[in-house]
């Protein structure tokens, strides 16, 4: 994971340096023709400095922050087209790829990716199927300014509230006076399909199987998030086949807490090393920094942000890079913060396609901002593309039974994960850690606090 940074004109020092703590490996700018590129590279495949960034290969240029999860499948059909590498990670593999399918080889590429790419005449933005990677563009006038965070927009002299969000799925076509089209390459379906709970369940399984299976590449040091829920114990009990002495690591408050007693369960029951983070109650000024590097007001994530910047923390200081977590299955699984009202207004499919995809600028983000403020790439196997599709396409009776969400989940981990886990309800992760009194007596009234500190300290959109 790293940082992209660029934009139309002469290169921008400043945004660039924004960006150090999303790549503390390396750091490059090029000029491309009317457009410039920047990068910071957090090393995670191929340590090489062959595979820094920006990367040009044939006719274009690629800033790329991301992983490739089916690179080495590319690689393979590019070589048997006469294609050949002289890098052993997914970046040259990337930049492959787009050179010679342009827009379309992005429907070949399976991975968390935000890509900007450059021939001399059109400078092009994409962002992954679902919006694992934040994206953010500006353009004033003439003037247009990408990167990773909104920071790095307002360092590269554009104002923040110009910054728009990159929609998940599509891709953005920039030419050398500032015009800009959008067009989309890939749309989540949402068409319903018949099944049954037991059926799902299993299907569910194997689908989240497969999503950790192909994130599992690593050139460096992996652990994982538990909170003591469904969702980051599913990863979990599966990441253990393919790294055996992965570590995980727990935020609490309070020592007896369901969550950190739920999580040293799982942990005993997989027989996982656990880590637990004791996290401080927060002041206004920790609150504040929370906002700053989310880039976001919303309740929910500068209050889970908190916890997670300790467990980003720690992770980094013992020496990881990567981290797995359970995010994106709450919403595929009509989950706590779900409004029946909206099923009524939307309908149940569409509903819950348009509620997962919104976190592109909510959970998503906050999971790769808060992580990436200390080094570490966060990863989401609940964002597997046809776990998503299949569960999207889930009738309600698949997905939760008698009013429960989540029971095509406890069907699926029934007896392979323990009882407390499986059928336990649901608990807001911020509830479960005690964070969210904690807050509330630091600041007064949350959401007022938090939407004063956005506009304060960052300055961009929602």
């Amino acid at each position: 994971m790293c940082g992209v940074v660029g934009g139309v004109g002469d290169p921008v020092d400043a945004a660039v340096a924004a960006l150090r703590h999303r790549g503390p490996d390396a750091i490059g700018v090029v000029r491309v023709g009317p457009f410039w590129l920047g990068h910071t590279r957090l090393a995670i495949l191929d340590l090489d400095s062959r595979s820094d960034q920006p990367f040009s290969r044939g006719d274009v240029t690629v800033s790329y922050n991301g992983e490739l999860w089916n690179y080495l499948g590319l690689r393979a059909e590019l070589e048997s087209l006469g294609e050949s590498f002289c890098t052993d990670g997914d970046t040259e593999v990337v930049a492959a790829v787009l050179d010679r399918w342009g827009v379309a080889g992005l429907s070949r590429m399976e991975g968390m990716f935000a890509v900007a790419w450059a021939d001399g005449e059109t400078l092009r933005l994409a962002r992954d199927r679902f919006g694992e990677v934040p994206l953010h563009v500006a353009r004033v006038g003439g003037r247009v300014a990408f990167a990773s965070e909104i920071r790095a927009v307002a360092a590269a002299g554009l104002p923040p509230a110009a910054a728009t969000w990159v929609e998940p799925g599509t891709v953005v076509e920039i030419d050398g006076s500032g015009g800009m089209s959008v067009e989309r390459w890939y749309d989540a379906p949402a068409a319903p399909a018949e099944t049954t709970l037991d059926s799902a369940a299993e299907r569910m399984r194997m689908e989240i199987a497969s999503g950790v299976a192909e994130r599992s590449i690593s050139d460096v040091p992996v652990c994982a998030l538990l909170s003591g829920g469904i969702d980051s114990s599913s990863v979990l009990s599966h990441l253990v086949s393919h790294v055996p002495d992965v570590v995980a690591f727990v935020a609490y408050r309070d020592p007896k807490s369901p969550d950190l007693l739920a999580a040293r369960e799982v942990a005993d029951r997989l027989g996982t090393e656990l880590r637990e983070i004791a996290v401080p109650a927060p002041t206004a000024d920790d609150l504040s920094d929370v906002v700053r590097r989310i880039e976001m007001p919303h309740k929910a994530q500068v209050e889970i942000g908190w916890a997670c910047l300790h467990l980003a923390r720690s992770m980094s200081a013992d020496g990881f890079k990567v981290t797995f977590s359970g995010e994106g299955a709450d919403e595929l699984m009509a989950s706590y913060g779900f409004s029946y009202h909206g099923v009524h207004k939307f309908g149940w499919h569409a509903y819950r396609k348009r509620t997962f995809l919104d976190q592109h600028r909510k959970n998503f983000a906050r999971c790769n901002k808060v992580f990436l403020s200390h080094g570490v790439e966060c990863r989401l196997p609940f964002l597997h593309t046809s776990l998503v599709e299949f569960a999207l396409s889930l009738p309600q009776s698949a997905v939760a039974s008698r009013g429960r969400p989540k029971a095509v989940m406890s069907r699926a981990y029934s007896g392979l994960l323990p009882d407390r886990v499986v059928h336990r309800p649901k608990l807001a992760f911020q509830d479960g850690a005690g964070l969210k009194g904690a807050a509330a007596a630091a600041v007064g009234d949350p959401r007022r606090y938090y939407a004063a500190e956005f506009k304060r300290l960052v300055g961009g959109p929602k």
